[in-house]
């Protein structure tokens, strides 16, 4: 099999892959794994608390670890717990809103869309 091709496990995230998102930190945790479509890591929010708004430019796929995820699209929101799975359109306005303590897995596509020029505000 080549390299290209090879099943990897994620590294554990290092410094440089952490965004810090208001009360949510952001793991990006599937660079350099041979992936070039796809990404994904964990969210957690260490407080409680939402982002700011942000304006999606790429898909993106969330399954609820812990705690309860809130999502807000303009007047309506969306709850899921654990075990749960969301999905959001590209192009959705979206605040992510949680306790402190809840955390979920999300995936991305495409995974370079930052550079595409585009910062989703």
């Amino acid at each position: 099999m080549s390299e290209a091709l090879k099943p990897m496990t994620a590294p554990v995230v290092e410094e440089h892959n952490i965004i810090e998102n208001g009360p949510m930190t952001v793991e990006m945790r599937t660079e350099n794994c041979g992936l070039f479509q796809l990404g994904g890591g964990i969210g957690r929010f260490n407080q409680t608390g939402a982002t700011e708004p942000w304006r999606l430019p790429y898909e993106e796929v969330l399954y609820t670890l812990s705690g309860r995820l809130r999502l807000r699209f303009g007047d309506e929101v969306l709850e899921a717990g654990p075990g749960e799975v969301v999905t959001i359109p590209k192009g959705v306005e979206v605040v992510y809103e949680g306790e402190a303590g809840t955390s979920a897995f999300f995936a991305i596509t495409p995974s370079d869309w930052a550079e595409e020029g585009s910062d989703g505000r």
